[in-house]
């Protein structure tokens, strides 16, 4: 009879139709939050792989350029010059660098999150930083006061953040959505200012 309750037991884990929300990578993290800054909400692409940090950073270009720098000049020392195979060699170093600015390009708008921490809001589009707000660069209604130890702290009201940025309650966004909501929100302050 115990072996019935012992097998029985409630499974506590998540289902597996809910979906994480996506979260800010440790190495994107370190790189562009100051030192007292801790991420609140995150909201951006699906696929969140290992790799990303790699062709989101702009060296992928310079090592591109490298490789076809080479690919000419192998070809060129070993043909010892011959025209028939340094022109081909050329048009792959140019297709490798051109591949290189392709790559760089979609990962960086695929990549691209809206970060919401304690102390400004970001927009992050692959390894880099496009656009921040600091807490008094944000319009009253994306600010809430909470009660701390010190008395009254405002934060980001991350409810009027996410109207703003369309209402959706899933945890992912496209960079198309992340960007206009960036030029509402310029929009807004601009009015404001």
């Amino acid at each position: 009879m115990s072996e019935l309750y012992r097998d029985s037991a409630p499974d506590h884990r998540k289902p597996h139709f809910v979906e994480p929300s996506p979260m800010l990578p440790g190495w994107l993290a370190d790189r562009l939050l100051r030192p007292d800054e801790k991420v609140e909400w995150v909201r951006g692409p699906r696929l969140t792989p290992s790799w990303e940090r790699y062709i989101t950073h702009p060296g992928l270009f310079f090592a591109a350029a490298g490789l076809g720098a080479s690919c000419v000049g192998a070809a060129s020392w070993l043909t010892e010059g011959q025209s028939e195979i340094v022109v081909p060699a050329f048009v792959s170093a140019g297709a490798i660098v051109l591949f290189s600015i392709f790559v760089l390009a979609y990962s960086c708008g695929y990549f691209t999150r809206l970060v919401a921490t304690n102390a400004r809001l970001l927009i992050v589009q692959g390894y880099e930083l496009c656009r921040t707000w600091d807490m008094n660069d944000l319009p009253p209604s994306l600010i809430r006061h909470r009660m701390g130890g010190g008395g009254s702290m405002p934060s980001i009201d991350l409810n009027a953040v996410q109207t703003l940025l369309g209402g959706s309650s899933t945890h992912f966004t496209g960079a198309k959505d992340i960007l206009s909501f960036a030029k509402q929100l310029d929009r807004i302050t601009k009015d404001r200012g």
